[in-house]
């Protein structure tokens, strides 16, 4: 679906449009298989449950996860499963060499012969595990980066710190807490031992929030032409004005000159426990009309169990019926994965 400007304008003022920037579109079969399930309303396709940092929501099954993307104490996660085409030793591998490669190509900061400061192996963090610090900014000579790859069991993780020179040996202590904590998920599993987990796209870790905590999802290839997103990030300031105010704004300023909006859905609506807002609207700039579903929770402030969370639901105009099931079944399906490992 292609969205004209004027639309895409009044949909990001809103703060409704999805989130997640793609860095990699991979196709993923479903990272929950073992948790489909047929909803009980007549209508609602099955569903399938994926985990997302400390929440987990419900997508329907012919809908494919296209990207997760996660940040945890600062630290930039990237995981991928193993090939099954090589043995996994020689995976590994050849994606660490690789990657040193791309990092050893950066030009370095003026004054400096070479970008990579220092490499290191990590005896009993996983199954096998190395490291590279190095100069990612050829403007700065006193920043440096953390990366760890690191060899879990079914997945392999990259953790990426950034941070001053002088603190390269707290940054490390830093980084190497989050990669002891991380656990490989096989297909489908959702039951882990009793902990404060985040779940990733393959695995999950055990640790309590701290600060500097984001999830999130994107989907897509439903038959109706639905796209789903999902964000969940801390807050340090809880917003005044909530979805319905800004959409109200967006309307008064005049922001949506030569839009038509029509509400179809304004209201409080509490999921999971939470005391949120959804509109579902119908827009039109004289050219093209879509269909917006959004549910927009503020959070609390420096939270990890009440994190600023943000669903939406993107297509074209048709069938609004139908697409009312599936919205409805995404969003009351959303249930907290925090405190033990359910």
């Amino acid at each position: 679906m292609t969205i004209s400007a004027t639309l895409r304008r009044a949909l990001l003022f809103l703060l409704i449009t999805p989130i997640v920037t793609l860095l990699a579109c991979t196709s993923s079969e479903g990272t929950q298989k073992k948790g489909t399930h047929t909803a009980t309303d007549k209508g609602v396709p099955r569903m399938t449950t994926y985990p997302i940092g400390r929440f987990a929501i419900d997508v329907p099954a012919e809908m494919k996860l296209v990207h997760q993307w996660q940040r945890l104490r600062y630290a930039e996660i990237e995981e991928f499963a193993w090939p099954g085409s090589v043995p996994r030793e020689r995976a590994r591998d050849e994606a660490w060499k690789r990657r040193l490669a791309e990092i050893g190509k950066l030009t370095p900061p003026k004054g400096k012969e070479r970008v990579i400061i220092e490499t290191r192996d990590f005896p009993g963090v996983g199954a096998w595990a190395r490291g590279v610090f190095y100069y990612g900014d050829n403007w700065a000579d006193d920043e440096g980066y953390w990366l760890i790859f690191a060899d879990s069991g079914t997945s392999g993780i990259w953790l990426t710190y950034h941070g001053l020179t002088d603190a390269k040996q707290e940054m490390l202590t830093w980084l190497l807490e989050i990669a002891r904590s991380y656990q490989s998920r096989r297909f489908g599993d959702l039951k882990l031992p009793p902990g404060n987990w985040f779940y990733t796209e393959h695995g999950a870790i055990n640790l309590p929030y701290l600060e500097q905590e984001t999830a999130a999802a994107r989907f897509e290839g439903h038959p109706l032409g639905l796209e789903i997103d999902i964000e969940t990030t801390e807050t340090h300031k809880v917003e005044e004005a909530g979805l319905i105010k800004k959409t109200m704004a967006a309307m008064a300023t005049g922001f949506a000159t030569g839009l038509n909006i029509d509400k179809i859905r304004s209201r409080k609506k509490t999921v999971a426990g939470l005391d949120g807002e959804e509109e579902v609207l119908r827009m039109n700039d004289g050219n093209k009309t879509v269909l917006n579903f959004a549910w927009e929770y503020r959070g609390r402030k420096d939270s990890g169990e009440y994190p600023e969370i943000r669903i939406t639901m993107d297509s074209a105009d048709g069938k609004l019926e139908q697409k009312l099931q599936v919205w409805d079944a995404v969003l009351n399906s959303l249930k907290p994965m925090y405190g033990t490992g359910r």
